[in-house]
């Protein structure tokens, strides 16, 4: 390999390049430093088609909290196909990499600790969760050059013509390249600012490499060949396993590497979070001259991968004003997020096209997006919610906001003959059928059952790419029912805004609620073929809901009253909870439950499988209600905009009401028997005044009465969840599963 500093001839063209700040690319690593990643991305052709392959070898070192050193070792490789929008690939760690990162999210007090400690005990077998892989056996390195083995799974070994060996041997792919650089290395960034404040990172790359070698999917080999670009980047450790409370997250905003077919690549970083001590791009001219300028990087067309809820720009401007050079970075397709704990949850690693002009000329060219985003939960809740942007997209489609012809004629069940709303008023059909959906759905929402579809899709192993429409529909489902709901209990507020009765009047809202129950069918007609037997099985889950829903709001508008009032006669307070509990399961979980049931049957899973997620769903559908009850004492709220909250429901509207709910249940046997009758006979009329309320709550507090909610909605997940957790593997989706029910169970942040 021609090195930094030398200059050689190939045809008829010299190239040179400039010195090393720091480093060479071929050297052995260096013990001394806390972070080296050796990274590779090709463009590669196998005769048929083009795709691309991204391949790291990570080593990290840092300190045990005993002053013994840790080191981790990670490798990672994925194959992008533009022609079937296809991800796919593999993430290795050794033992090293999950002591480490059990030590950092131990100390990570800023992290919310219903998922610190739902990863933890994920962790606590000492293997990574799926889809990341325990290395087969210990790393090895050569004494001499640049020779790495991670565990017989990845390998880069520096040959003595200087071309460099790149070997991966996985569970499902792997491949053997030789890379041969036809540019010299270049120095690229060195960045300050990273994580911690003080730490730095470097890197030198060769941008341009020919590429020869096999690639395996599966028992297919193929011979394969293209160009490449390799980089090596040193550091100061990224994580530390004694962070402090107010320690910042991991974070690299975002790059680019770049191939351009005037003979040009650039590397582009840039980051709001981290102050750069050198220029935001770096350039290697034809002749392999290396020149730095100033960039600009703005991105577009965000996509949520619905795997991590993490939001990308799948679409980047590049400026380089010096150069007179503006691209267009595209991204192949949005999918193309790498998810493994070596990046917290993922990061978005996508192979792109590029378009634009340099000094006025047109000019294509190939490279790669990354996009890393904070992957620290600090809000389980504000979490969860972030899906109600994709939710609300998806309901758009359904429930447009100005009066679209062809979105009625579905509503009305008129998509075959559309012409029949011709003679009729398609905006007062609008006002009356779409209106009133779109004035709850756009309240705050805490998205509990968008997340349950997308979150036990992704436990079953199952894209949730295909289904994104199923989020509006559960969400439009949840929301008619409300409707409904708050006319039947005159209640004044929902979501934050006035109730939909009475904006709309009750005789619309009722009719809007009703109808809206049919957009699943909507939905579900489109997502699969008309006489699949999967799709008959999904309605009679999906019908089996509606039923117990309305069962349930039947026990609700009847109320407990005349239960609770025999409950306060006697001191026996299980009958009436009994009562209230069924209610609770038919109105509130059964439609958890049914979401659950649908993606089990989408994944094909076994009736075991199916059986314990229907029930854990269920239980966290129950744990939900009973925090209701439990919140609706001191008023109820959802995240709203960054870092707010908004008031959904009033102060202790429902005990306001003369509503029985779990607590005051529970203080039949718990709150003295006089004081009890005199809060029954004080609450029953149902126009208690807030001063009253306000001292009966802090009586049942004093008494335990929230206390035996807590404790009745904690056992309720405990015990379903102990059959998920023997029938599924531990991944990123079972940590958040199991943290959602610690949020169900305990919704105050601890």
């Amino acid at each position: 390999m021609a090195r930094s500093g030398r200059s050689w001839r190939r045809g008829d063209s010299t190239e040179r390049a400039t010195a090393a700040p720091d480093l060479g690319v071929d050297g052995p690593p260096c013990p001394q430093i806390g972070t080296e990643v050796w990274w590779f991305n090709t463009r590669l052709h196998d005769g048929d088609a083009e795709f691309g392959l991204v391949f790291y070898l990570m080593r990290h070192q840092a300190t045990r909290g005993d002053g013994t050193r840790l080191d981790s070792h990670a490798v990672a490789w994925f194959r992008s196909d533009p022609t079937a929008a296809s991800h796919i690939g593999e993430t290795w760690l050794d033992s090293g990499a999950v002591e480490l990162a059990r030590a950092v999210i131990g100390t990570d007090k800023a992290m919310d600790p219903r998922v610190r400690r739902a990863t933890l005990e994920a962790l606590s077998h000492n293997r990574p969760p799926l889809p990341d892989r325990e290395l087969r056996r210990p790393v090895r390195i050569g004494e001499q050059g640049l020779d790495l083995d991670f565990g017989g799974v990845g390998r880069l070994r520096m040959e003595d013509d200087g071309s460099y060996l790149v070997e991966a041997d996985g569970e499902h792919s792997g491949f053997t390249l030789r890379l041969v650089p036809e540019k010299a290395a270049i120095g690229s960034f060195v960045i300050r600012g990273f994580v911690p404040a003080t730490a730095r990172r470097s890197s030198r790359c060769v941008p341009r490499l020919a590429v020869t070698g096999s690639f395996r999917r599966e028992e297919r080999t193929m011979a394969v060949k293209g160009r490449g670009w390799y980089e090596r980047a040193v550091g100061d450790p990224w994580q530390h396993p004694r962070r402090g409370p107010n320690a910042p997250d991991s974070v690299w905003n975002r790059g680019a590497g770049l191939w351009l077919d005037n003979g040009w690549e650039l590397a582009v970083t840039h980051g709001t979070d981290a102050p750069f001590t050198s220029p935001a791009v770096v350039l290697c001219s034809p002749e392999g001259e290396r020149v730095e300028a100033e960039a600009v990087m703005r991105g577009s067309q965000p996509w949520t991968s619905l795997a991590t809820l993490n939001t990308y720009d799948t679409l980047w401007d590049v400026e380089v004003p010096r150069l007179r050079l503006n691209l267009r970075v595209r991204a192949w397709f949005p999918q193309q997020e790498i998810r493994s704990m070596i990046f917290g949850a993922g990061m978005l690693q996508a192979q792109a096209d590029v378009e634009g002009t340099m000094a006025g000329r047109p000019v294509h060219g190939q490279g790669l997006l990354a996009v890393f985003r904070s992957t620290r939960i600090v809000d389980f809740e504000r979490f969860m919610t972030s899906i109600g942007d994709c939710t609300r997209a998806e309901i758009d489609r359904l429930y447009p906001e100005e009066p679209d012809a062809g979105a009625l004629a579905a509503l009305t069940g008129l998509e075959d003959r559309p012409q029949l709303l011709d003679d009729v008023g398609v905006a007062d059909l609008h006002a009356a059928l779409v209106q009133p959906i779109r004035h709850v759905t756009r309240g705050v929402s805490k998205s509990l059952r968008p997340y349950i579809m997308t979150a036990s899709l992704g436990l079953l192993g199952v894209d949730g790419e295909r289904y994104r429409p199923l989020l509006g529909a559960v969400e439009i489902l949840h929301s008619a029912a409300l409707i409904v709901d708050d006319v039947e209990d005159r209640s004044p507020m929902r979501r934050g805004r006035p109730a939909a009765h009475l904006v709309f009047g009750e005789p619309t809202a009722i009719n809007a609620g009703n109808a809206a129950y049919f957009t699943f069918d909507r939905v579900l007609s489109r997502l699969l073929p008309a006489d699949d037997q999967l799709r008959l099985r999904i309605y009679q889950a999906y019908m089996q809901a509606m039923r117990a829903v309305h069962a349930g709001q039947a026990l609700d508008i009847a109320g407990h009253q005349s239960a609770m009032d025999t409950a306060v006669a006697t001191g026996r307070a299980e009958p009436l909870l009994r009562r209230i509990r069924i209610a609770h399961r038919l109105k509130t979980a059964a439609v958890a439950r049914c979401t659950a049931e649908i993606s089990a049957y989408i994944a094909k899973a076994s009736e075991a499988r199916k059986t314990a997620l229907a029930h854990y769903f269920e239980a966290v559908g129950l744990a939900f209600q009973i925090n209701d009850d439990l919140m609706d004492l001191h008023g109820l709220s959802a995240p709203a905009g960054p870092g707010g909250r908004a008031s959904t429901k009033h102060t202790a509207e429902d005990l306001r009401a003369g509503k029985v709910t779990m607590p005051l249940a529970h203080a039949v046997e718990l709150v003295p028997a006089e004081r009890m009758r005199e809060i029954w006979r004080t609450v029953r009329t149902g126009d208690t005044d807030l001063g009253t309320v306000t001292k009966i709550v802090k009586t049942l507090e004093e008494h335990g009465a929230i206390d035996a909610c807590r404790q009745e909605a904690h056992d309720l997940i405990e015990q379903a969840w102990g059959p998920v957790q023997s029938l599924f593997p531990v991944t990123y989706h079972s940590i958040m599963m199991r943290a959602l029910g610690s949020y169900a169970a305990q919704r105050e942040r601890e």
